[in-house]
């Protein structure tokens, strides 16, 4: 980029249609990953003959709402990508607290227990594991595109 046009825009409006779609394509990653993670949840409850109440389905569309209003931002034009940055962290967070210690409001069900006590299996582990990750790397995109955005500045 030797001029500030380039492909038929500025560098400016590159530089925010780049940030633009790493925060939507990071947030679909994470929802896509959550989705992953609550499948795991039903094949265990499956395994368990577990029966996942409607109360504990409705208080976990509460993991899916920092990736929403991430995206709702990201018509704003503002906030999109600190709104991704936490939303990386939170999930990471609050998935580990759960299953590996105990969660801080006990209404998971089952699942108030962590991971070692339930004693899981690898493929639990491994979902938990990548949804961590996922978590890290959607935080570490939302910094990238508020990078961006600053730079089109």
């Amino acid at each position: 980029m030797t001029d500030d046009v380039t492909r038929g825009g500025t560098r400016s409006d590159i530089l925010n249609a780049r940030a633009r779609k790493t925060i939507l394509w990071a947030n679909i990653t994470m929802i896509a990953m959550i989705v992953i993670h609550d499948s795991d949840h039903v094949r265990q409850a499956a395994n368990w003959c577990y029966t996942i109440s409607a109360q504990l389905w409705l208080v976990n569309v509460s993991v899916y709402v920092p990736s929403l209003i991430a995206l709702a931002l990201l018509w704003r034009v503002k906030g999109a990508g600190v709104a991704t940055m936490i939303n990386g962290l939170l999930v990471g967070a609050a998935f580990s607290e759960v299953h590996l210690w105990r969660p801080s409001i006990p209404v998971w069900g089952i699942w108030n227990d962590n991971f070692f006590i339930l004693g899981v299996d690898w493929i639990s582990w491994t979902i938990l594991a990548l949804t961590v990750l996922v978590g890290a790397l959607v935080s570490a995109a939302g910094a990238y595109a508020l990078g961006l955005q600053w730079a089109a500045r």
